[in-house]
């Protein structure tokens, strides 16, 4: 047993020595714990100035082993991104660049691992990407020059420097700023020339040697792929390097050249070429590389491609080619997916080659139908010579290749032929089932690499563009349906056909009578390849359900589906059910689903589908089943309640199952039970206890996977909330301050966790006004103020006043001094005061030295609001918290409010909002209850004080008031209706005033609870003017009664406010007269 004590990396110095010493340590050693320690001492180096050079000096050394010299090229390559730029912490130093620049190619030229090379072209590329032209403004020219010299010396040198080059092109052809857009066509016609000439240098060569036996089969082997490197980087060039490729000399020889090699080189290959397979695949791959050129130069140069020379005559070769595989796809061998390797990114995919020219064929007509009908959209200028040619373009496609007769023959050789499905197709299906179905889907990419899917999009887009295609498609499909005698294959063919004209045919087909005749019976065929055609009809369903079928016949296709879904019928495989189940959420999402239709098939269904997710173990079909799940559960609503306990067994399970950077399983689970609570509602209740657990671990903080749940699980908790009445369980109620850090988030995740802070205070008030939560809340409640997001500043005062008056109903003026009391500790009331006191001094200036206010009026008035509900809690509370804030004494409330008076008044022109001024008016006039001092204070503004009451009950009397719920304005008024009726007079109309709370049928227990409490406010249950009048006349006898009061106070208010106040006692009739 070794007890060796771990020396820290930066305990080695660096040295040539060490490094290598490490590099083959790190990269060969069997003894996992030298291998970390040799990691850990190469990152500790990474910020040293000599360690990039010394990498690749390393890599240069061809005495070392391969391993090592690959390591250090992958740590040299790693280092490019996060060290080269000037402005990076720890920078490689200017003069290591230079030399690491200096020995670059000299990687590639002779190195014979084409992995190392590729990987030191790779660094090459980094590199030119960032520092040419300003840093390393020589490199291209170096590399042109090496290109040539090796063209006609050493075939390695060559293949290292085109390699390189190809790198450098792919590199910078993905770069959007302009800068680097702009270098690389700068150097882009001399690389065409260079590039040119060596790839027909290299091609006269192997081509001899095919064509007539010159010359040794090494050097054309070497000739070839150096020939295929050049024609890869000259099909990158002539579409990104040049702004019009038909205007350029270079560019039309290139394409010139392509479609006459097109030809020669097609002819050459084939079964019955004498050629050695490796040089007919090579020229294959010569092939392809003009077909992507082709589609390249269409897709990313729409107005130049159809003026081209011959590209009319082109497209329409690619046509008969299609035409041609046409007849023997039934017996193609197919093209399959592989995942890449040899350093190269992205899958691969082999099959026949004239299957993937075919393939190219009609993505090339796709991409001409879009330039044809969808023009490219971008803000960049065009000038009017290129509008014009987009113009012609456009008119040249549809008038010399998108012709009647030749669309009919696209549709007819599609339909009859490229959507056969063949044995090849069914050996993939068996062998991976769930990826073969994922690729296949409507959403999928399948069409990117296979001829079947891509044909179905090609007539698609056909359809959608030329309507009076429907019609020839409408009597192929009327006969395929009627007749009896066709066999399987043939008849999935025409229901794939049927499924794209969906929406064109709609009118003209009677879908509901093939569905209950025909469709019915071919479900439930036992024949050896049913399963082909259920799969078919699965998808043909919800291709029609959206469009036309009448709502007598949908329970025949929810009776479908849920036959489609029985795991015990042998032809219903596991991609006949996850087929039917991806495309069941279509039927479920249509606007017309009917739940109490769905009702009789939704157990079968959903047991069928928990089994299913239980089956599949693909990421992918998992996702696709939870998202049908989580459909139907939201469309059934209450209809789902008694399957909710078998889709809640299996959800803790499906989350326990999924790994933990799988947050995509995850996020879907969450969304079901969110769908589920909302759904059950009231009775979703029982689940809390499988629910919480969750939710804490999603919204931990600590957790890996926080960030990718963190949406999911706040929609799911506010949910959970919504359905909940006091006093919540044990489960959700201590949950309430893992939403507390949330509120600091700028997004809307904290506004949503804003309102369920609200939710949490009205369910469980006691909880948040705890010693252990109290203070926490108010700290973040009250930096949620500040918030970027207006709907947040809101929402927390809106908190704010609720654990106010939460405070004062549970623990009476005792309990709102406590919350008050932390307000001041927390500075939360000093910064209110501040902000107003800025917005006060702004006021006062005028002119071109005014100054902005610090406040928005929505804020102010937010801020006004929170000192409304201490002071209608107890106006002396105000006046104490309001000066403790300041630090002084109630003494010192002189000095405060003038200008605080100057600004609550003045913002009842701002408020916009009668509950908000109702608040205001009740929370000053309870002032008027304070002792002398204070008292006198108030009346040095009687005149603001009458102005304000006058205002405030005539608008409420007015009947303008809005409440905080929409669903309120049933019992709006009724109060103040009552009361109308029992005294006629203007003031005692109060349309805020509730009789009632009510309750609706759409209510949620929240907002039950919610509108409880709102009508215990006394915003809604006091009448204004009563309230005022009372106060006024205590305040009136306190003063030493009428003649005291108007003699020392009335007498400073205008006579104009003095009538106006005195109007509110009038009876309403003789008010409505006046006016």
């Amino acid at each position: 047993m070794s007890f060796a004590i771990e020396v820290p990396g930066e305990a080695a110095p660096l040295s040539p020595f060490e490094l290598v010493k490490a590099l083959s340590t790190a990269a060969t050693s069997t003894d996992n714990g030298q291998r970390q320690s040799a990691g850990q001492q190469l990152q500790a180096w990474e910020s040293h100035p000599d360690y990039y050079a010394g990498l690749q000096s390393v890599y240069l050394d061809r005495s070392h082993d391969k391993q090592t010299r690959f390591l250090a090229i992958i740590l040299l390559k790693n280092g490019i991104d996060k060290y080269w730029r000037h402005t990076a912490r720890h920078a490689i130093p200017p003069e290591k660049k230079q030399l690491i620049r200096s020995r670059l190619f000299q990687g590639s030229l002779a190195e014979e691992d084409r992995a190392l090379a590729l990987h030191n072209a790779l660094v090459t590329a980094k590199i030119v990407r960032i520092d040419y032209p300003d840093d390393w403004p020589d490199a291209f020219s170096s590399l042109i020059h090496l290109t040539q010299a090796a063209s006609a010396a050493d075939p390695l040198h060559l293949r290292g420097a085109l390699q390189t080059l190809l790198r450098i092109v792919k590199e910078m052809g993905r770069a959007r700023l302009r800068k680097s857009q702009t270098a690389l066509q700068g150097v882009t016609p001399d690389l065409v020339r260079l590039l040119s000439a060596v790839y027909h240098e290299k091609t006269t060569c192997w081509w001899d040697y095919c064509s007539r036996g010159a010359g040794d089969e090494a050097a054309a082997a070497a000739a070839i792929d150096n020939s295929l490197t050049a024609l890869k980087i000259l099909r990158r060039l002539v579409t990104l390097g040049f702004e019009l490729p038909h205007a350029s000399p270079l560019v039309v020889d290139v394409w010139s050249l392509s479609q006459s090699q097109f030809d020669q080189f097609l002819g050459a290959i084939g079964s019955g070429s004498s050629l050695p397979q490796p040089l007919q695949d090579m020229i294959g791959k010569h092939l392809i590389q003009f077909a992507k050129l082709h589609i390249d130069m269409s897709e990313q140069h729409p107005a130049s491609f159809p003026v081209l020379p011959n590209t009319i005559p082109l497209v329409k070769a690619y046509w008969n080619l299609v035409k041609s595989f046409s007849e023997v796809f039934a017996t193609s061998g197919g093209i399959r997916q592989t995942s890449g390797g040899g350093g190269e990114s992205g899958p691969k995919h082999e099959g026949p080659l004239f299957e993937k020219l075919a393939l190219k064929g009609l993505l090339l007509l796709r991409s001409c139908v879009a330039i044809a009908h969808h023009p490219v959209q971008t803000f960049r200028y065009r000038s009017p010579e290129v509008k014009e040619l987009e113009r012609r373009a456009v008119q040249t496609l549809k008038a010399e290749l998108l012709t009647h007769d030749v669309l009919l023959d696209m549709v007819q050789v599609i339909v009859s032929k490229l959507f056969v499905f063949r044995e090849s197709d069914m050996e993939v299906w068996e062998e991976e089932p769930e990826e073969w179905e994922a690729q296949e889907r409507t959403e999928g990419q399948a069409y990117e690499w296979a001829v079947r899917p891509c044909a179905e999009r090609l007539l698609l887009d056909l359809l959608t563009n030329y309507r009076e295609l429907g019609e020839p498609l409408l009597a192929y499909c009327n006969h395929a349906t009627s007749a009896d005698n066709l066999d399987i294959v043939t008849k999935e063919a025409a229901y794939c056909a049927l499924g794209c004209s969906a929406a064109i045919i709609y009118q003209a087909f009677d879908f509901d009578g093939l569905l209950k005749t025909v469709l019915t019976k071919d479900v439930q065929r036992q024949e050896p390849l049913a399963k082909l055609l259920r799969r078919r009809i699965a998808i043909l369903l919800s291709q029609w359900v959206t469009v036309k079928v009448a709502p007598e016949s949908r329970p025949v296709v929810y009776d479908m589906y849920r036959h489609l879904l029985r795991a015990e019928d042998p032809h219903n495989d596991e991609v006949v059910r996850i087929t039917a189940a991806r495309q069941l959420k279509a039927v479920a999402d249509d606007f017309q689903f009917d739940a109490e239709a769905f009702y009789p098939y939704a157990a079968e269904v959903l047991d069928a589908l928990v089994r299913l997710l239980q089956e599949v173990g693909g990421d992918e079909a998992r996702l696709a089943v939870l998202e049908t799940v989580r459909v139907l559960v939201a469309r059934m609503e209450t209809h789902i309640s008694q399957f909710g306990d078998a889709i809640m067994t299996i959800l803790p399970k499906v989350w326990e199952s999924a790994a933990s950077e799988e947050y995509m399983i995850k996020q879907s689970v969450l969304a079901i039970m969110s769908a589920l609570a909302s759904s059950m509602r009231a009775e979703s209740r029982r689940y809390h206890a499988a629910i919480a657990p969750l939710l804490r671990e999603a919204m931990n903080p600590e957790s890996p996977l926080h960030l990718h749940l963190i949406e999911e699980s706040v929609d799911l908790w506010k949910a959970v909330l919504t359905q909940c009445e006091p006093p919540l369980g044990p489960d959700l109620a201590p949950m309430v301050r893992l939403a507390l850090p949330l509120l600091e988030y700028d997004s809307e995740v904290a506004n949503q966790c804003v309102e369920i802070v609200k939710d949490y205070i009205l369910l469980a008030p006691q909880e948040l006004l705890s010693d252990a939560l109290r203070r926490p809340a108010l700290d973040a409640l009250s930096k949620a103020l500040n918030a970027k997001s207006r709907e947040q500043q809101q929402m927390a005062a809106r908190c704010l006043e609720l654990l106010i008056r939460h405070a004062e109903e549970l623990g009476g003026v005792e309990g709102a001094t406590v919350v008050a009391g932390d307000l001041v500790d927390l500075g939360v009331l000093r910064a209110i005061l501040e902000g107003l006191r800025g917005n006060w001094e702004a006021a006062q200036t005028t002119g071109p030295n005014r100054k902005s206010p610090p406040l928005s009026t929505l804020k102010e008035t937010d801020y006004f609001s929170l000192l409304a509900r201490l002071a209608l809690a107890d106006p002396a509370l105000l006046v104490r918290s309001l000066t403790a804030a300041l630090g002084g004494s109630e003494a010192d409330m002189a000095r405060l409010w003038p200008w605080l008076a100057d600004q609550w008044f003045a913002n009842f022109d701002c408020m916009a909002d009668p509950t908000r001024e109702k608040l205001s008016c009740l929370a000053l006039t309870r002032l008027c209850e304070l002792p002398s001092p204070a008292h006198e204070l108030v009346l040095g503004r009687l005149q603001d004080y009458l102005s304000m009451w006058t205002s405030v009950v005539t608008g409420l009397a007015d009947g303008h008031g809005n409440d905080p719920t929409p669903e309120e304005g049933a019992s709006r008024g009724e109060g103040a209706a009552a009361a109308a009726a029992a005294q006629d007079v203007l003031g005692a109309h109060d349309c805020l005033v509730w009789t009632e709370a009510g309750r609706y049928e759409y209510d949620s227990p929240l907002d039950v609870v919610e509108r409880e409490f709102a009508f215990r406010d006394p915003v809604h249950r006091v009448v204004t003017f009563e309230f005022v009048k009372a106060r006024l006349a205590d305040l009136v006898a306190r003063v030493g009664g009428e003649q005291a009061f108007e003699a020392e106070w009335a007498v400073n208010v205008d006579r104009e406010v003095l009538e106006g106040f005195g109007r509110l006692s009038l009876p309403l009739s003789q008010v409505q007269q006046e006016r």
